[in-house]
């Protein structure tokens, strides 16, 4: 039986299909979450789309973005999310924001303008799925977007969203303390990662199956934890480069790791280990010895640059290695 990598006990079905396609905006230049904040001042942070101006730390936050909510609950502000996107499945690690204490705006990639206007709030964070609203999220309310470019390594994406959230609520100590539990994390991976022993990150969705590369939201397993990939030639596309289970079969991994879209996004679909349960995919040298890793698409496909999240997505790697 196949390895599967469950960090959850019990991994609900994913967000909806609004979680499918994702944007990656260029960051702009200058630190991520540079802020000019000291006590009594106005805080200043740029992020990937501008410049963010705060009278004072945030208080009511509405996020449309996932992996933001993460971090945010990590940071200890959770009390301050007055709205999350409700029109899918909540991913199962911040599900308790579903509760009916924050209310309904929509979804990821059609937000509904005129409930979070209601809301008054003095924040609003979106990233990636929900990036291309930006400029008329700002017309309501400061916006910050904490999208970050996928040809970063896995930790500086995640510290540079985590930067950005934290000097808009005036937690930099809380963040500098997760951060440092991450660094830790991947540190310690990387130790366990076996020699000589080449990978690739496979998803698939709907019955086909793409390959991720170095530059893509998998990107933590290469160029964080240092696990060599079996190609290289990989293109950068959202959703992965489209291949064959014959080009798998020749390119021959040692070690599978495999993400179920369908399953992610809370869609009916044939499970991953049966899309890849056939006669060339059985020649492999992942396939043959076992080594094909089943990653928690919820974590992987969805929150990724949570910073919590983050966290248990390389210990549940670590401990699988």
């Amino acid at each position: 039986m196949k390895h599967t990598l469950r960090i959850l006990a019990a991994t609900a079905a994913a967000a909806a299909l609004a979680l499918t396609a994702c944007g990656t905006p260029e960051p702009q230049s200058g630190a991520a979450g540079e802020s000019t904040a000291a006590a009594g001042q106005a805080i200043s942070v740029e992020h990937t789309q501008g410049t963010l101006e705060l009278d004072a730390p945030a208080t009511k936050i509405v996020v449309l973005d996932f992996g933001a909510l993460d971090t945010l609950d990590a940071l200890g502000v959770g009390e301050s999310v007055i709205g999350i996107p409700k029109g899918g499945v909540i991913p199962a690690p911040v599900e308790a924001y579903g509760a009916d204490s924050t209310t309904d705006i929509g979804t990821l990639q059609e937000p509904n303008f005129e409930v979070i206007a209601g809301l008054e709030p003095d924040l609003i964070v979106a990233g990636f799925r929900s990036a291309k609203h930006v400029p008329e999220l700002n017309k309501i309310a400061p916006t910050v977007d904490i999208t970050y470019d996928y040809s970063k390594s896995f930790y500086d994406g995640v510290a540079y969203a985590t930067e950005i959230l934290a000097a808009a609520t005036g937690t930099q100590d809380k963040a500098d303390a997760e951060l440092k539990e991450l660094s830790d994390a991947i540190e310690a991976a990387k130790d366990k990662v076996p020699a000589g022993k080449n990978a690739m990150v496979l998803m698939t969705s709907g019955g086909k199956v793409s390959a991720h590369g170095t530059q893509s939201r998998y990107n933590a397993l290469f160029n964080d934890l240092g696990i060599e990939p079996t190609i290289s030639d990989v293109e950068a596309e959202a959703h992965g480069d489209a291949i064959s289970f014959e080009a798998i079969q020749q390119a021959n991994p040692d070690i599978m790791f495999v993400v179920d879209r369908d399953s992610a996004i809370g869609q009916e679909g044939a499970a991953a280990e049966q899309v890849l349960d056939n006669e060339l995919i059985a020649q492999t040298t992942a396939w043959a010895n076992d080594d094909v890793v089943y990653l928690d698409g919820q974590r992987w496909y969805i929150l990724i640059h949570g910073v919590n999240n983050a966290v248990e997505m390389i210990n549940g790697v670590a401990a699988e290695l």
